[in-house]
This record gives C-alpha cells, structure tokens and sequence, in this order.
C-alpha cells in the first residue's frame, strides 16, 4: 500500500518528496501527494522524516 497522507497534518515542506528514493510524491495543492502508488516500495522513508508525522503506511 502506498502512503497515506494526512492533509490536515501536512504543511506541504517538502521533505517526503526530496528523500522519497523512488520520486512517488509530488506537491499538490500545497500539500504532499502520491503521483504514482505502483512506484511506492513502501520503505517508510517519507514516515520517518516527516516533521508533522503526517504521513502512514496504510
């Protein structure tokens, strides 16, 4: 399963995008977004680094 991301928790900062080794998530609508949730290897990178804990595996 692809990341799921807690948009009230998200403030759109960009660190799960920079570190995500496969380039899943994107910004949209000033938030993180999943672009392509076959891509998502689910290595939990995005959760870890997420300053807002916004972000689950699911």
């Amino acid at each position: 399963m692809p990341p799921v991301i807690d948009t009230e928790k998200c403030t759109g900062c960009g660190v799960c995008i920079e570190d995500c080794p496969n380039e899943v998530l994107v910004m949209k609508d000033d938030h993180s977004s999943v672009s392509d949730p076959d891509e998502c290897v689910e290595c939990g990178v995005c959760v870890d680094n997420c300053p807002e804990e916004a972000i689950t595996l699911a």
